[in-house]
């Protein structure tokens, strides 16, 4: 799919920095490339604080400029008088919103614009192809029950191996794995397989159709970090099924903002949220598997203590006590660059 180059935008492309202006800037250059040119681009900078934003108006000075591409800072709290018709819109948050709150902040300024038909939200730490974006789009119009789909993730370091196609979560019992992990390529499941295991599409590279988006709502913020795509995909059914593009191929280098990696412990604030949030979304949509998930909790404190990774273990304690006290922690309680004790794997 190539529309013209003179189309007026259809698709907005929302991508959250925080402290990873050099994975940022190596994505919005793969998206240079695209066949789709009938997009926008809206970038939030989470409140990094550290420079980000003046390189990102220094890339769009120089790269953009070259190619007849028009950019614009929108400082914080500033409303759009008018729909925005800059290629590249750069928000310059003042605090760091997490994961939902960045995405939102784009979805928002995209949407005043009412040619948008549909938001695709990628990862700062992502590079694509040129038709990453119009896999999307096929699949999504071959099937109007589609509200939200996901690409094909591949590891950036390995370009040969898949880090998933889609999450499958089972809230009773507290537990879900990435689905296609370690396979090829080549050797990925069918499309109808796929879709009917899939609890959701990987946050990393997912479209969410304008009409998903305003019947569902945006995404939950509370969560600040994890299962804000869980939380979406069902809070959109039955109306809206979650689909998978199988050509939509794009590259992610794992955590670049956060430091979880799939071969070591997961860093400091990515273990404190995915194991907070577990409880968060069965309270939330399942109440009768509470139980059993702060059980599972405990147990994993606990295995982290027989391990000798002490950290890991209050991190769980902290958990657990945030859930049952309803605190909402923002992440700057915990350092996103901390080195992690010895690896234990992931959960």
């Amino acid at each position: 799919m190539a529309p013209a180059s003179d189309q007026q935008p259809r698709v907005a492309i929302a991508i959250v920095n925080w402290r990873n202006a050099a994975d940022t800037i190596a994505c919005l250059e793969s998206l240079q490339q695209l066949a789709d040119r009938d997009v926008m681009v809206v970038l939030c900078d989470n409140g990094s604080a550290d420079g980000s934003v003046e390189k990102f108006v220094a890339w769009a000075s120089d790269r953009l400029a070259a190619r007849g591409r028009s950019f614009r800072l929108w400082r914080d709290g500033e409303q759009p008088s008018e729909p925005p018709r800059d290629y590249l819109s750069i928000i310059a948050s003042q605090a760091n919103l997490g994961f939902a709150g960045g995405n939102n902040l784009c979805i928002r300024l995209a949407l005043a614009d009412p040619g948008i038909e549909a938001v695709w939200l990628l990862n700062n730490d992502t590079e694509v192809l040129p038709d990453s974006l119009g896999a999307l789009r096929d699949r999504m119009k071959e099937d109007a029950r589609v509200g939200i789909c996901g690409s094909t993730l591949v590891y950036h370091f390995d370009k040969q191996t898949v880090q998933a196609v889609a999450g499958r979560y089972d809230i009773s019992r507290g537990t879900g794995h990435e689905i296609g992990q370690g396979l090829t390529i080549a050797t990925l499941p069918s499309r109808a397989e796929v879709e009917s295991q899939m609890s959701y599409p990987p946050g990393a590279s997912m479209l969410a159709s304008r009409r998903f988006i305003e019947k569902v709502g945006l995404m939950e913020e509370s969560y600040f970090l994890y299962f804000e795509e869980l939380d979406w995909t069902l809070r959109g059914k039955p109306d809206f099924a979650a689909g998978w593009a199988p050509a939509s191929v794009v590259y992610h280098k794992e955590g670049g903002s956060i430091g979880t990696h799939a071969r070591g412990r997961p860093s400091d604030l990515s273990l404190y949220y995915n194991l907070v949030n577990r409880l968060r979304v069965a309270r939330r949509f399942e109440p009768a598997a509470l139980p059993v998930n702060l059980a599972r909790l405990a147990a994993i404190a606990a295995k982290y203590a027989i391990q000798g990774d002490r950290r890991a273990a209050r991190i769980a304690l902290h958990a657990l006590g945030d859930f049952a006290s309803g605190r909402y922690r923002t992440g700057a309680w915990l350092s996103a660059s901390r080195p992690s004790e010895p690896s234990q794997g992931r959960n």
